[in-house]
């Protein structure tokens, strides 16, 4: 086992700020001020704490700069970020809520929160975990308590009076209290053993034996106080289908979607909907388009539709697609809302009947689109970054925007409607808690065609300022593999190695979302023949620049990365170091165990007959002896199981490679824990500068 460095530099000091930043995930429109959800890094807490944080309106202040008062002067990559003159007035945090998320804002001025937090008294004996709180308006005062669960709740819907939550329940339990009568009566030394029927749905931490996904409501009091307390919602369904906890309520509470499984023979799945009245559960209609996955379930403001995410059911050949369709909340009618949209809109919120918010991708960015029901058009809204969430309301999107180059930070964008068409105004900055891991570094936008004409985009991140010499490169391949280089990351972050003069090299090959579907069909079920071909010739050409060192390179990636990081090893004797996070080498080993197994059919067919595992599985041979190699690996992995990096290691050393392997005991499939991470950079940063030679002279802070 490699030692961890503790070497200080630049490096290590803005790994340090990006560490210590809120990581905001949604925001919310609350009156005049914000809802925002975040993950705070607490002392003495090894995870990041999620919290749901109120703030009031900003300050009047005259140092408000107009329109987009970001720090960028022009949207990611063609520019050097830059500090604003003037930054403009933050809201005022007014309260906060620990261990809480998944916000819902109430009429009455409120909101809805999950937490499993224990003010005051209020929950019944021996329930636990998260649970479902009311914030409401006016002099502070403990939040009520809505619902919850002996073992928590995994999700809700809320509208009007009326809230619908999922929770792990026994399968025979009737109520909340037999539920919780039969696990008192378990002995602690019962028997764990679970024969397995169906699907092979993995045994974690979020599932116990003898459980399943059952629903809960509350509604008006009159209605829903029974005799056993908590009513449980109990739709029919076919002994091959299962809930997933996904939900969504129509705005008057009456109706709700909830997403479910189907496990077909031979471990494939699907995934549809289950509309049913909330009053009426026995009366369900269970929906399963013939082509496509259901998913993601959006409520109308009119109660008229649930928009969904449609994804094609991908097989051998033919590669997913992604589009927004709108479901009748009877379950009469399924159509498509932009039918032919190339960008893979998924929808995120509506903010007015005939506006429906999605996200897409295109060209390296997640942008924001508005979908108008009924014209099947769809039309874009700048942003100027990436979308990682929206939220609704009348006239206003609240965006949660990032880049690779821009931290998370919360921003208003202004909405047209019939009587007021859009503006040049742009969006509006509300919050920027981040700010301080804003990079100083520059970003240039890579292409390569290829000689049948095709055309591959790269990121390329650098130093403000030259070097006295050119730059050593670290190739990153992203995860996914149906993902692109577009958001700013807390894992995958590149400006700590660019604080120390390196170069990184950030690659969408084939398979690369937001460049059209023959991009995605391309790389289908061909990932070293084809996406990884590809990727190497992206990095030789990127190579060819006076200003990087061809002869000190390495490759890195997590997950689908970790696997094309060592696949890159395999095709560029450029290569000299290795760093492959959850990676793999033999197709057919992980799609046995691993509990993506269905997908991993879908690409590639049956694991024991169908070529293509053997064809694009990675000969390590082709490593060279004289490269090292880095393996981290979570024990507690179930996409990558944690067996693959030690049988890619044992494989290296036997032939003599400098192949050294970083167990996670309490990590899963990435690294979430800020230590952790820490370890993970210092042992790579210390092997860049072993392997890749000195450090650069031009030495710089990653932060202002």
């Amino acid at each position: 086992m490699a030692t961890v460095t503790e070497d200080g530099g630049p490096g290590a000091a803005a790994l340090e700020v990006l560490l210590a930043q809120p990581r905001v995930r949604t925001a919310h429109r609350l009156g005049d001020g914000l809802l925002v959800e975040a993950d705070l890094r607490r002392p003495g807490r090894a995870d990041p704490v999620p919290y749901v944080l109120g703030y009031g309106p900003a300050p009047a202040t005259a140092d408000r700069p107009p329109g987009d008062a970001g720090r960028r002067t022009a949207p990611h990559g063609t520019a050097t970020v830059t500090a604003p003159d003037r930054a403009p007035a933050q809201p005022v945090l007014e309260y906060a809520y620990a261990g809480a998320s998944s916000v819902t804002v109430t009429g009455d001025g409120g909101h809805l929160f999950l937490s499993d937090m224990r003010p005051g008294t209020g929950r019944p004996r021996g329930h636990t975990g998260r649970a479902l709180w009311r914030h409401r308006p006016g002099p502070r005062r403990a939040p009520e308590l809505v619902l919850s669960a002996p073992r928590g709740l995994l999700s809700y819907a809320a509208a009007s009076s009326t809230a619908v939550a999922a929770a792990w329940l026994r399968s025979g339990a009737r109520s909340l209290a037999e539920d919780l009568r039969a696990r008192e009566a378990a002995a602690p030394d019962a028997p764990t053993a679970t024969l397995v029927g169906g699907d092979l749905w993995p045994r974690s931490m979020y599932h116990e034996a003898g459980e399943t996904v059952r629903l809960l409501w509350s509604g008006p009091p009159a209605e829903s106080e029974g005799a056993d307390g908590t009513p449980l919602l109990t739709p029919p369904l076919d002994p091959d289908m299962r809930l997933t906890g996904e939900l969504a309520l129509t705005p008057d509470g009456l109706r709700c979607a909830a997403g479910v499984v189907r496990f077909l023979p031979g471990g494939h799945r699907r995934h549809g909907q289950l509309l049913f009245p909330v009053r009426d559960p026995a009366d369900a209609t269970a929906v399963w388009a013939p082509d496509d996955d259901l998913t993601e379930a959006v409520a109308a403001p009119d109660g008229a539709w649930f928009a969904c995410t449609a994804e094609r059911i991908a097989a051998p050949g033919r590669g997913p697609r992604q589009e927004v369709v709108l479901l009748a909340a009877d379950g009469s009618r399924l159509e498509r809302a932009a039918p032919g949209h190339r960008d893979w809109l998924r929808p995120r919120s509506w903010a007015a009947p005939d506006t429906l918010l999605c996200v897409g991708e295109r060209d390296g960015r997640r942008r924001l689109w508005r979908v108008r029901p009924g014209d099947g058009r769809a039309e874009p809204i700048e942003v100027a970054g990436s979308v990682l969430a929206v939220t609704g309301v009348p006239g206003e999107a609240v965006v949660v925007r990032s880049g690779i180059d821009l931290p998370p930070e919360v921003v208003s964008v202004p909405l047209a409607s019939a009587d007021r068409p859009t503006g040049p105004a742009g969006a509006r900055q509300l919050l920027a808690p981040a700010a301080a891991a804003a990079p100083t570094g520059r970003m240039e936008r890579l292409t390569y065609r290829a000689p049948d004409g095709s055309v591959w985009s790269s990121w390329l991140c650098l130093p403000r300022t030259g070097a006295d010499r050119p730059l050593p490169v670290l190739v990153w391949c992203h995860g996914g593999p149906l993902s692109s280089w577009s958001d700013w990351s807390w894992r995958w972050n590149p400006w700590p190695f660019v604080a120390e003069g390196y170069a990184v090299l950030m690659p969408d090959p084939p398979l690369s979302v937001g460049y059209g579907q023959p991009a995605v069909e391309r790389g289908w079920g061909h990932w070293s023949s084809q996406v990884a071909a590809v990727a190497a010739a992206q990095v030789r050409s990127a190579l060819a620049r006076p200003d990087l060192d061809a002869g000190r390179v390495a490759a890195m990636g997590g997950s689908f990365g970790g696997y094309l990081a060592l696949a890159l090893g395999t095709l560029l004797p450029e290569v000299r170091l290795i760093a492959s996070h959850a990676g793999w080498a033999d197709f057919a080993a992980v799609a046995r165990v691993c509990d993506l197994h269905w997908h991993w059919l879908r690409e590639y067919g049956p694991v024991d007959t169908a070529p293509g595992y053997a064809r694009e599985s990675l000969r390590l041979a082709a490593i060279d002896p004289g490269v090292r190699v880095l393996l981290s690996h979570g024990c507690e992995d179930t996409h990558v199981p944690m067996g693959e990096s030690r049988a890619i290691h044992r494989s290296l050393e036997t032939r003599g490679v400098d192949v050294r392997l970083m167990l996670l005991p309490d990590e899963r499939h990435t690294i979430g824990k800020p230590a952790n991470v820490t370890a993970w950079y210092r042992w790579v940063l210390d092997a860049c500068h072993t392997v890749l030679g000195p450090r650069s002279t031009s030495k710089e802070p990653c932060t202002p």
